[in-house]
Formats: structure tokens, C-alpha cells, sequence
């Protein structure tokens, strides 16, 4: 029996006819023809789990798509919200200084007019507690040097001359004066109004 190698050598010692080439093609393509399908048969496996993975795939991707369009929406959403508040806040703004603008910002006057009677009655207070004690024991109580102590005397005394207002004191809570006996603060009678 001859080996596969001796009965290759026999048939490259056939003449190669047309016929014979012919027939060596079309064998040769059968040949490549069942190898072709016997391929597929074996990859068949392999594409039906790689077309399964690249469903899986796209229906990842598709996921992510949603959650990016749904983000994008959201972004969306919240810069128009921030938009329309800041032009809500705008306006407010606007029109909060427009209303700065038209209304005083200082003292009515009745403010201003109770504001100088309390002026007057805390440099009547300081006048009053510098005729009983030293400029020494009133820069003690106001926390202040003895020389800042004799000015404030002194600017009382002037404050009470060049007022027009009349003497009387306006009664306050606080208003209060020192009994110099004891050393104890107690609540300063109204002085009555000179005529």
C-alpha cells in the first residue's frame, strides 16, 4: 500500500491535462466549499453568543443614554429655574432701591426731637454729676481718662448754654444721677421748666 507522500509524488507525475485541472479545481473548491461550512457550523456558536453580548451591550449603552437625556433635562430645568429666580430677585432688588431711594433713611422728627431731649438730659446729667464729684470719679464711671472726663464736662456745660431748649428734663428709664453721700445712683427728678 502506498503512503500518502508516495501517491502525492504519483499524482505530480500525472500529465496535466485540461481535464484533469479542471477536476483538480473543482474538487478543490468543494473541498474549500465544506471547509467554509464546516467553519460556520463551528463558529455558529460564537455569533449567536456575540450577537447576544452586543444586544446586551446597546441595551447598556441605551440605558446610559436615557440617564445622560434625563441629566441633560434636569440641567436644563434647574438653569431656567435659576434664571427666573435671579430675575425675580432682580426685580425685588430694583425695586427695594427704589424705595431706599424715595424714603428717608434718617430720624423723623419726632425721633430727631426726642433724640436732642435726651442730649440735652445726658449733658444736664453729666453737668449735675460734675458740681458733686471730681472730673476724676466721673472718667471712673464713664470708663474714660480724667482728661477726657474734663471735656466731657466742659462740652456739656457749652451743649447746655447755646441750647434754646427749655430745663426740664425729659424722663427716661435711664436718666439718672449720682447721691454722692453714698455713692449709690438713683433716679433723677424732672427739673421744672424755667419761664
Amino acid at each position: 500500500m502506498a503512503t500518502s507522500s508516495k501517491a502525492a509524488a504519483r499524482r505530480s507525475l500525472r500529465p496535466h491535462t485540461a481535464p484533469n485541472v479542471r477536476e483538480n479545481l473543482r474538487r478543490e473548491k468543494e473541498r474549500l466549499l465544506a471547509r467554509q461550512a464546516e467553519l460556520e457550523t463551528l463558529a455558529a456558536p460564537i455569533n449567536e453568543v456575540a450577537a447576544q453580548l452586543a444586544k446586551i451591550d446597546a441595551t447598556v449603552a441605551s440605558r446610559a443614554a436615557a440617564a445622560q437625556r434625563k441629566i441633560q433635562q434636569l440641567e436644563k430645568a434647574r438653569d431656567k429655574r435659576i434664571e427666573k429666580i435671579r430675575a425675580e430677585f432682580a426685580a425685588k432688588i430694583e425695586a427695594a432701591r427704589t424705595d431706599t431711594e424715595s424714603i428717608e433713611l434718617g430720624l423723623t422728627p419726632q425721633e430727631q426731637a426726642h433724640e436732642e431731649a435726651l442730649l440735652l438730659d445726658y449733658a444736664r446729667a453729666i453737668v449735675t454729676f460734675g458740681e458733686s464729684a471730681s472730673a476724676a470719679e466721673l472718667a471712673s464711671v464713664l470708663g474714660v481718662s480724667t482728661r477726657e472726663a474734663k471735656k466731657i464736662i466742659e462740652q456739656a456745660k457749652v451743649d447746655l448754654a447755646a441750647s434754646s431748649a427749655p430745663l426740664a428734663l425729659v424722663e427716661t428709664p435711664w436718666a439718672t444721677t449720682v447721691d454722692t453721700a453714698v455713692g449709690v445712683t438713683s433716679p433723677i427728678a424732672p427739673v421744672a421748666v424755667r419761664s
